[in-house]
């Protein structure tokens, strides 16, 4: 049985895990709420900005049933979406661990897209270190790494991805763009996605421009489509990128949260065995001293 040093020198070591748990699951809040702000203020506005554009696309697909309307190479790209040869795809990640099953969820999901998608030509983009460790364990090359990404970057790599992906798709290097990523439900559940980001099959229904009470667009549908599509996209892979954030800090503030706890029932447990040696060493004093008085 371990000594009384032994005890003690443990139960020290365990409470400075607990203080430095404690702290990360702060830190992890505050970070959490940070992400959970931007993340519910840009829900509405994509969630809306796909309804409108749903309703461009059907607007669109009514005027191309009723005249020989020359399609955008945007509304051509969504409406007409092609054979899937060559994808991209972006894997998202964290950069650091003790997040419990965060990174382990998702990349087991990257896992089986990948082993599904044998017959494509894949171009990998990571964001995150532990996507990047992913990739070169698994032998994929990849095209893009972005890692350190605060939550101050992610417009800036969402926009960069995007165009690139864009160019790509019209150039014909790529025919898809996929994310792989988790997606935020609370601090406690998060679920691995992979979302299509482009083309989307909106299947919007034809709209007649006669029976519709609908919007004024100016000059005309096409062009307006052609300039909501690529903000809409980009729109798209920003919420991924802030699903992702929101739900690393929420399944770290749920792990250090549990350490915590952890660490707190251990001490109880170590200072329980303390003190019955310390009441055991004492008894065996009183004993021989008993014992001693008698002889």
């Amino acid at each position: 049985m371990a000594g009384l040093q032994d005890i003690r020198r443990r139960i020290r070591s365990v409470k400075n895990t607990q203080q430095v748990t404690k702290a990360m699951k702060m830190i992890s809040a505050v970070k959490l709420r940070k992400s959970q702000e931007r993340l519910v203020s840009l829900r509405p506005y994509a969630d809306k900005m796909k309804a409108v554009a749903i309703s461009v696309v059907g607007r669109i697909k009514g005027q191309h049933l009723a005249e020989d309307l020359v399609l955008g190479p945007s509304a051509e790209a969504f409406l007409n979406p092609r054979e899937e040869k060559r994808i991209r795809v972006v894997l998202i990640a964290s950069d650091k661990g003790l997040c419990g099953g965060f990174n382990a969820n998702v990349l087991k999901k990257a896992t089986q897209f990948m082993q599904a998608r044998t017959n494509e030509t894949v171009l990998l983009d990571v964001v995150g270190k532990r996507a990047a460790d992913w990739a070169r364990k698994h032998g994929f090359k990849a095209s893009g790494e972005y890692l350190g990404i605060p939550l101050a970057g992610v417009e800036r790599v969402s926009r960069e991805v995007c165009d690139s992906a864009a160019t790509q798709y019209h150039t014909g290097d790529i025919d898809a763009l996929y994310v792989i990523y988790n997606h935020f439900y609370s601090a406690v559940s998060q679920e691995p996605t992979i979302t299509k980001i482009f083309p989307i099959e909106f299947d919007a229904p034809a709209i007649e421009g006669k029976t519709e009470v609908a919007h004024l667009l100016e000059p005309d549908p096409n062009t307006t489509l052609e300039a909501l599509l690529p903000r809409f996209v980009e729109t798209e892979m920003l919420r991924s990128l802030l699903e992702s954030s929101a739900s690393e800090h929420g399944a770290r503030m749920a792990a250090m949260d549990k350490a915590s706890n952890n660490a707190g029932d251990m001490i109880a447990k170590l200072t329980l065995t303390m003190n019955k040696i310390r009441q055991a060493s004492i008894t065996n004093q009183i004993i021989e001293i008993v014992s001693g008085a008698n002889a």
